[in-house]
């Protein structure tokens, strides 16, 4: 039996037991049920050190020496309880976690509301995520509104955050209190975005689409504008498939044709057939937002959903939340391995 795997069985009963322990809740008001408080490493040194102090003074009948290290062990008992009821009275919550696109990182929201008790908790407060060794500090002393905890989102979905770990040593140092906080707050990760030039396909072409049969029926594309409307001059940079050749033949001027579209573009999007669903998932993402800028009026096709066209914010939100939704295939979770 490896060493690997005693420790990661480990980690899974460790985790078993803090998911009975500490149960999944919108907010906490810490007790003894949900901290955890050993000596900091200064705390043994102390501790060490005092019954060092006591020993040498029991040898040499010192009574300075033996006053000293009761009251230096009178001052780590104290501690201890003054660590553990300054810890217990923290009450916190997480708000609303706005949607990121994978690849970057998300803001929580941590609220450190009122005390149930009359004093607040002092200090500094140190936050990271669980089997996360990245911290970031609170003060708490100079605390005004929601503190944002930076969180990377590296796979798109929706899922709980991993549990939050809080922990203080106020006043002195000498002990550290610590808990693990599972939050019921979902987390939406968008899918990381891909350029792409997705259609927009008709509801025609989109059944046909459904139903495995030829693929025939009107396309449009948000470059492709309906209606002509003038000639202007041609601009560096500009499509060559809209100079107008016949005019250029008769006077020698390069014009291109500026078309107008008659009414809003709409459609569908969908995955495209020959690419890996993750890929397709980003690429989507992209063109919706894409959409959403030139104002056209789309949906969105998926296997698993269909969301009829629009054009409002909410309705992009939708969409992307859609793609976020979508099942993890078993290639994105070996790719997440």
């Amino acid at each position: 039996m490896s060493f690997a795997y005693l420790q990661q069985l480990l980690s899974v009963r460790q985790e078993k037991w803090i998911n009975r322990r500490i149960p999944e809740a919108v907010r906490y008001q810490l007790d003894n049920q949900s901290i955890f408080i050993l000596p900091t490493k200064f705390g043994y040194v102390f501790l060490l050190f005092s019954v060092i102090l006591f020993v040498f003074g029991t040898n040499y009948y010192s009574q300075p020496l033996i006053m000293l290290s009761i009251m230096l062990i009178a001052l780590f008992v104290v501690h201890m309880f003054a660590s553990f009821l300054n810890f217990a009275r923290l009450y916190v919550s997480i708000g609303n976690i706005q949607p990121v696109y994978a690849g970057t990182t998300a803001a929580i929201p941590l609220h450190i509301l009122p005390s149930q008790s009359a004093r607040p908790t002092r200090g500094t407060l140190w936050v990271s995520f669980w089997e996360i060794k990245r911290y970031q500090s609170i003060e708490l002393d100079t605390l005004e509104g929601p503190a944002n905890i930076r969180y990377f989102a590296e796979n798109r979905g929706v899922s709980q955050l991993p549990r939050m770990t809080l922990q203080c040593d106020y006043p002195l140092g000498l002990f550290r209190c610590w808990t693990h906080l599972q939050f019921t707050q979902p987390l939406t990760v968008y899918p990381q975005l891909i350029v792409a030039n997705l259609p927009l396909e008709s509801t025609i072409k989109l059944s046909q689409v459904k139903n495995s049969t030829h693929i025939e029926g009107k396309t449009l594309s948000l470059d492709q504008p309906d209606d002509f409307d003038s000639l202007v001059t041609f601009q560096h940079g500009d499509p060559m498939h809209s100079v107008a050749w016949k005019h250029l033949a008769k006077t020698g001027n390069m014009l291109r044709k500026r078309f107008v579209g008659a009414s809003p573009q709409q459609g569908y999007l969908s995955l495209p057939m020959h690419s890996n669903v993750e890929k397709g998932l980003s690429q989507l993402a992209y063109q919706i937002n894409q959409c959403h800028n030139k104002h056209a009026i789309y949906g969105l096709y998926l296997p698993t959903q269909t969301i009829v066209p629009n054009h409002s914010e909410a309705h992009k939100q939708a969409c992307l939340a859609a793609l976020a939704a979508y099942p993890i295939t078993r290639q994105a979770y070996r790719d997440g391995q």
